[in-house]
C-alpha cells in the first residue's frame, strides 16, 4: 500500500494512464468485437509514460512489458511508432543501452511495423552506440554495431519479398521522412533499402 501511495505521489499521470488501460482491458474483455490493437495502444501509453520517469525499476519494468507486447506481436503501426519514439528518447540519455537494443531488434525481427522515419530514428538509436565511450562500455558498441547490421539485412530482405509480392504494406502507416530523397513511386520497403544505401554511401564518401 505505500509503494502505491508513493507510486500515486510522484507518477500520478502514470498511475491514472493504468487505470484508464485497466478500464479499457475490461470494457474488451465482455466485447468480443473490440479492437485488440486499441486495447494494447491503451496500455502502452502508461508503459512509455513510466520510460520517461527517472526510476530505472519502472523503466526496466516497462521496457520489459513493451517487449512481451512485442513477442506476442500485440502491436499495430502506430504503436510501434510510440515504442521507436520511447526506445530514441532513452537513447538519447544512454539508459539501459542493451536493453533498447533488445527492444530495437524484437521489434524489427517479429514484425514489418518499422518503416520510413520511424525507421530512420531506430537506426540512429544504435549507430550511436556503435561508438564506446565513457558512458558505453565496449560491449554494448558491439552489441550495437550487431543489431545495425541485423536492421539492415533485414530491410533488403523485406524489400525483396516485396517485390517478389510475399510482403505488403500499408503506405498509410508508414511515416515518411522529412527530407526524404526516395523516388515516390518505390513501395515502402523499396524505400527504406534505397535510403539505407544512400546512408551508406554517404559514409563511405566521408570516410574516405
Amino acid at each position: 500500500m505505500i509503494k502505491i501511495l508513493s507510486l500515486k505521489t510522484q507518477l500520478p499521470s502514470v498511475v491514472a494512464a493504468c487505470d484508464e488501460a485497466i478500464e479499457k482491458l475490461s470494457l474488451a474483455a465482455n466485447n468480443p468485437q473490440a479492437s485488440l490493437y486499441g486495447v494494447v495502444n491503451q496500455i502502452l501509453y502508461p508503459l512509455v509514460q513510466g520510460c520517461e520517469s527517472k526510476d530505472m525499476k519502472i523503466i526496466k519494468f516497462c521496457l520489459g512489458t513493451i517487449q512481451r507486447l512485442i513477442a506476442q506481436q500485440g502491436i499495430d503501426a502506430k504503436g510501434a511508432r510510440h515504442v521507436v519514439d520511447c526506445l530514441y528518447n532513452l537513447g538519447q540519455g544512454h539508459v539501459l543501452e542493451l536493453k533498447l537494443l533488445q527492444t530495437a531488434a524484437l521489434l524489427m525481427t517479429t514484425s514489418d511495423l518499422v518503416h520510413g522515419d520511424t525507421l530512420a530514428r531506430l537506426m540512429v538509436l544504435c549507430m550511436r552506440m556503435v561508438v564506446a565511450s565513457e558512458a558505453r562500455d565496449a560491449s554494448t558498441a558491439h552489441a550495437a554495431a550487431a543489431t545495425a547490421r541485423q536492421l539492415v539485412a533485414l530491410v533488403f530482405e523485406r524489400a525483396l519479398a516485396e517485390a517478389n509480392g510475399q510482403l505488403k504494406v500499408n503506405p498509410a502507416d508508414v511515416r515518411p521522412q522529412s527530407n526524404s530523397k526516395a523516388p515516390k513511386d518505390l513501395k515502402p520497403c523499396a524505400a527504406d533499402a534505397f535510403l539505407i544505401l544512400q546512408v551508406d554511401v554517404l559514409m563511405y564518401r566521408c570516410a574516405a
